[in-house]
C-alpha cells in the first residue's frame, strides 16, 4: 500500500485510528456513524490511511475485500453524474465497512417471546449459543441488542445455560429480583411472594430492582449449589447441596424424597390441568420417595396407590379425589 509521507497523511491516520476506537466501541451513535460516512469521503488519503490503520488494528483489513474505487469528495450537491457516482461508491464502502467490522452496531434490540402450556417444556437456543430450558406454565421475554442479553421471566420456571460475552451482561429480571451471570447456569423459579434461583454452574449475582431511592438495593453472590429464595419479608440463602434432583424437572421427571402428599398434588397441578382433592386428612401427611414421571400422571397416582394405600377417585367434574383405600 502507497503511503503519503507528509503531515496530512499522519493526521489522517491518527483519524482513523480514532474512528475505528470509536466504532468499536459501545457508545458509537448514529450521529457517528454518519460523520465517519462523511469523513471518509472527504479526501482519498482518508480511504488509504483506513486501509492501513485497520491492517494495524488486530489484522482487521477488510476495506481490502471492497470493489476497487477511488472516492471522491462525498457531495452536498450534485454538480455532475460522475461526482454523484464517486461519492455514492464511498458512502457504499462505508456501509459495507460498518457490515464487516462492526456487526453488531446501530442495530436495533432483538426481541422474542417463548411461552409454555401447563405440562410442557421447550428449549429454546438464544441468539448467542445460550440456551433456555422453560418449564411447564413459564412465560419470557428476550431482548438483545448490542450492549446487553436481558431475559424477563414473567411467570413460571427456567433453566439458563449462558455463553460468556464479558462485553454483554447476561440479564434476568424476575419481579423485583435481578440476575446476572457471564458465562454460568442457573435457575430461576418466579412465585407470587417471591423468587428462587439456583445456581448449577459458576458464579451469579442477584440484585434487587428498586426504582425509588427509599433504601439500597440488596446484592448477593451465589456460587455453584448454592439456592437463593428472595421474599418481600427478606432473603434467604441455603448452603451449599446438591439441587440436582430439584431440577429434575427438566429430563420431565420428580424427585420425590420422603414428599408429603400434600405437595405432591401441589406439583402435580403444577403439571397437569386437574385439581386434586385430598378427601382424608389422615392421608395428607402420608410421604412417598421415588422417581415419578411428570407426563404420565396415571402412572403415579397407581403408585400412590400401591405404597401408600390410597385410592384414587375421579368425580364429573374432572377432579381426582384422593382418599384411604378401603381395607
Amino acid at each position: 500500500m502507497e503511503v503519503e509521507g507528509n503531515g496530512q497523511y499522519e493526521q489522517a491516520c491518527d483519524a482513523a485510528l480514532g474512528w475505528i476506537a470509536r466504532l468499536r466501541s459501545d457508545q458509537a451513535s448514529a450521529a457517528d456513524r454518519e460523520s465517519f460516512a462523511l469523513w471518509l469521503g472527504e479526501h482519498t488519503s482518508h480511504r488509504s490511511a483506513m486501509d492501513q490503520m485497520l491492517e494495524l488494528w488486530d489484522d482487521l483489513g477488510v476495506l481490502q475485500m471492497l470493489p476497487d474505487a477511488t472516492p471522491a469528495e462525498l457531495p452536498r450537491e450534485a454538480a455532475n453524474q460522475n461526482r454523484w457516482y464517486a461519492g455514492a461508491v464511498a458512502v457504499a464502502a462505508t456501509v459495507m465497512l460498518a457490515v464487516f467490522l462492526y456487526p453488531q452496531l446501530g442495530s436495533d434490540p432483538v426481541s422474542n417471546e417463548y411461552r409454555t402450556a401447563v405440562g410442557e417444556r421447550l428449549i429454546v437456543d438464544l441468539p448467542d449459543d445460550s440456551q433456555v430450558v422453560l418449564n411447564t406454565d413459564s412465560s419470557i421475554s428476550v431482548t438483545y441488542s448490542e450492549d446487553q442479553r436481558h431475559i424477563d421471566l414473567r411467570r413460571g420456571e427456567a433453566w439458563f445455560q449462558v455463553t460468556s460475552d464479558k462485553d454483554r451482561p447476561f440479564h434476568v429480571d424476575s419481579g423485583e429480583t435481578r440476575v446476572t451471570a457471564v458465562g454460568t447456569a442457573f435457575n430461576v423459579y418466579r412465585l407470587q411472594d417471591g423468587t428462587d434461583i439456583t445456581v448449577t454452574e459458576g458464579v451469579v449475582r442477584v440484585s434487587e430492582i428498586v426504582e425509588t431511592g427509599a433504601h439500597k438495593p440488596a446484592t448477593q453472590m451465589l456460587q455453584v449449589n448454592q439456592q437463593l429464595r428472595t421474599r418481600s419479608d427478606g432473603w434467604l440463602l441455603s448452603p451449599p447441596s446438591d439441587f440436582s434432583t430439584r431440577l429434575a424437572w427438566r429430563q420431565g421427571e420428580l424427585v420425590a424424597e420422603e414428599m408429603p402428599l400434600i405437595e405432591l398434588v401441589a406439583e402435580l397441578e403444577r403439571y397437569h390441568d386437574t385439581n386434586y382433592l385430598i378427601a382424608d386428612p389422615s392421608i395428607a401427611r402420608l410421604t412417598i420417595s421415588g422417581v415419578l414421571q411428570l407426563d404420565e400422571p396415571e402412572a403415579i397416582l397407581k403408585a400412590l396407590e400401591v405404597s401408600l394405600g390410597v385410592q384414587a377417585d375421579t368425580l364429573e367434574s374432572g377432579t381426582v379425589r384422593l382418599l384411604k383405600a378401603d381395607q
